[in-house]
């Protein structure tokens, strides 16, 4: 059982998740988007409100030590008429928010209109306009990345592709399943053709060998054979291909 708070740390609202779970030790920790407070299940009332106390003050101490973690839960600063160039395309965002439940966002000639729940902290707003922002834009762009792999699948792979898919994934460029399930990361739209071509020929090669063996490496050389510069563009250039 699981519910979440926004703590009011100083000037900040620090998102705090209360996971309830088979344990006799109170454990708090820092996640990707939250703070994780993980609690036995029999604490209830009086009992979950001072641990929470507790958390507070843990978090207070850890921000206090560590500028890039307040820097987290600030979340980038996304502004109503931010331009962005992806994948040789002009994208401009519009953002309102007001007394809704959910949030959703919509292209429309060049404009990406998200709307947004106001009682979101500004690391959320963040999340969620980030979220918004690569399923939009994922959307636009998955017509070109799908006959792109399927082209390059025709020239060097001729293997059975089952789906092309665009996540909103920040841990790797790609992934192809056994299945032949290709999912490439929004990420990459934001990088040159070749490189793009370089990712879409990495996840092509898996459909050959699921792994990172010698083999694996000799089929992407075979098709690629300056593989290595894309390689290194990619980790040279990794932090300005997000939105």
């Amino acid at each position: 059982m699981a519910s979440i708070i926004n703590l009011s740390i100083d000037d900040l609202q620090v998102p705090l998740r209360i996971v309830k779970e088979t344990r006799n030790s109170v454990r708090v920790s820092i996640a990707k988007k939250y703070v994780i407070l993980r609690l036995p299940n029999y604490y209830f009332g009086d009992q979950v409100n001072t641990q929470i106390d507790w958390a507070k003050d843990w978090i207070r101490k850890q921000l206090a030590k560590d500028d890039t973690l307040r820097a987290k839960f600030q979340g980038k600063d996304f502004l109503t008429g931010d331009h962005y160039r992806i994948n040789g395309k002009n994208y401009y965002l519009k953002i309102s928010s007001g007394k809704r439940k959910t949030n959703a966002g919509k292209l429309k000639n060049g404009i990406v209109d998200i709307k947004l729940s106001d009682n979101l902290t500004d690391f959320q707003r963040a999340d969620v306009i980030q979220q918004l922002m690569s399923r939009v834009v994922g959307q636009d762009n998955l017509k070109y990345v799908t006959e792109r792999i399927h082209e390059l699948n025709k020239l060097y792979f001729q293997q059975d592709i089952k789906s092309v898919r665009l996540k909103n994934n920040s841990s790797n460029w790609g992934s192809c399943s056994s299945s032949g399930n290709l999912n490439i990361s929004t990420r990459t739209l934001f990088a040159p053709p070749a490189i793009q071509d370089y990712v879409f020929v990495h996840e092509l090669a898996h459909l050959i060998e699921l792994n990172h063996s010698s083999r694996y490496w000799k089929i992407v050389r075979d098709v690629m054979p300056t593989y290595k510069s894309k390689e290194k563009w990619l980790k040279e250039n990794n932090h300005l291909c997000d939105f």
